[in-house]
């Protein structure tokens, strides 16, 4: 019978009995349906010998296992963690290293990317893992043994996969996938001011000045709405209504109407709000708003220039002989693309430098990207 850690002095104790481990496989389940933060609802700990199920609707001491995490002798097993991160964070736990991702793994190593726990563990074990708890309520009690055996098998299998991968990666993969573990940790304490987060929304390049003014308001009042509330963005008002606002610029509630898509209770409850923040955008000097791309002579063109860096990714990939897809994802082009072009000198200043300027990226990529004239690295 699998039982779960509920009490702060046996998740204490079992931190202390795993600290001089050399490996530590690790899994959260969590609820994200509606929220913009993931709802924490089971922490998995396996170090190859002892299973912990941890509580955290119970658990009020956290600090035993940040230390746990935070220790740099032992090496933190997960597969696909990006939301792993985010859930722990809520908690607390803000580093995490060595960090080593399976899935990041298979990728360096040319096995296709974003490739699921359960497909990878049957490629390399011919275990077929039972996934029918993969839409569990993590957050009802009590949970199920077969939920609980769901959950532990999430780590038991990560060991396997770690010396299936580890013996097929040579020294400087195994070195790049700990700085990449690194850079995932960084992300997320680096985030996009409020103003800027208009950059994110999907073909808010195709705006023009004024469009992009109503958008950055727009932008920043959902976003900060969101954090108040806990509300996942869509939830608010999606994207493409985001930028018909932008485009449309109602001047009354009733107008609201006329935008597709926008759902009658949210209309009631935010209108005043939207047309108000309409307004102000509306009524700014022209030299006040967003252009959609700076230092034009320097510019060969969007498409022309997403097309340039995806060959300099390409071109970096067979130089250094690691996986395109490892070495840069769309997020991290637009992110740099934005950095260069689509923000002025001043504003530069205040945004997160782009991933492929930080960490290991910097010493691959550098040499390969353009790099417009105004701009010094």
């Amino acid at each position: 019978m699998i039982g779960v850690i509920t009490e702060n002095n046996a998740l204490a104790a079992y931190c202390q009995q795993v600290a001089n481990s050399k490996l530590l496989a690790v899994d959260t389940e969590f609820i994200r349906q509606s929220t913009l933060f993931p709802k924490l609802g089971l922490i998995q700990l396996y170090d190859g010998k002892q299973l912990a199920l941890v509580d955290p609707l119970s658990i009020t001491d956290w600090q035993p296992l940040r230390q746990l995490f935070a220790n740099p002798e032992l090496i933190k097993l997960l597969h696909s963690c990006s939301e792993d991160i985010e859930a722990l964070a809520t908690i607390g736990i803000m580093q995490i290293t060595p960090l080593f991702d399976t899935q990041l793994a298979a990728e360096l190593l040319g096995w296709g990317s974003s490739m699921g726990y359960a497909r990878l563990v049957e490629q390399l074990s011919g275990e077929i893992l039972d996934k029918s708890e993969s839409r569990t309520d993590w957050l009802a009690r009590p949970l199920s043994q077969t939920q609980l055996q769901y959950a532990a098998n999430d780590v038991h299998f990560l060991f396997p996969l770690y010396q299936h991968l580890t013996a097929q990666m040579t020294p400087m993969q195994q070195q790049l996938l700990l700085a990449e573990g690194q850079q995932l940790m960084q992300r997320r304490e680096q985030q996009l001011p409020l103003e800027f987060k208009y950059l994110d929304i999907k073909n808010s390049w195709q705006l023009t000045p004024r469009e992009l003014a109503v958008l950055r308001e727009l932008a920043a009042w959902r976003q900060q709405y969101a954090m108040q509330r806990d509300l996942a963005l869509g939830l608010i008002i999606k994207d493409i209504q985001l930028i018909e606002l932008a485009k449309r610029r109602p001047a009354t509630a009733e107008s609201l109407l006329n935008i597709p898509g926008m759902p009658p209770r949210e209309l009631r409850r935010h209108a005043k709000a939207l047309i108000e923040l309409i307004r102000a955008a509306k009524e700014l000097p022209q030299t006040e708003c967003p252009q959609r791309f700076y230092h034009p002579s320097q510019f060969a063109g969007y498409k022309e220039t997403v097309t340039q860096l995806t060959q300099a990714i390409k071109q970096a990939s067979v130089e250094h002989n690691i996986p395109a897809e490892f070495m840069s994802v769309k997020r991290q082009l637009n992110e740099y693309l934005n950095w260069c072009w689509r923000v002025t000198d001043q504003e530069r200043e205040l945004l997160p430098r782009p991933e492929y300027l930080k960490g290991w990226r910097t010493e691959y990529l550098k040499p390969f990207l353009p790099v417009p004239a105004h701009i010094t690295l």
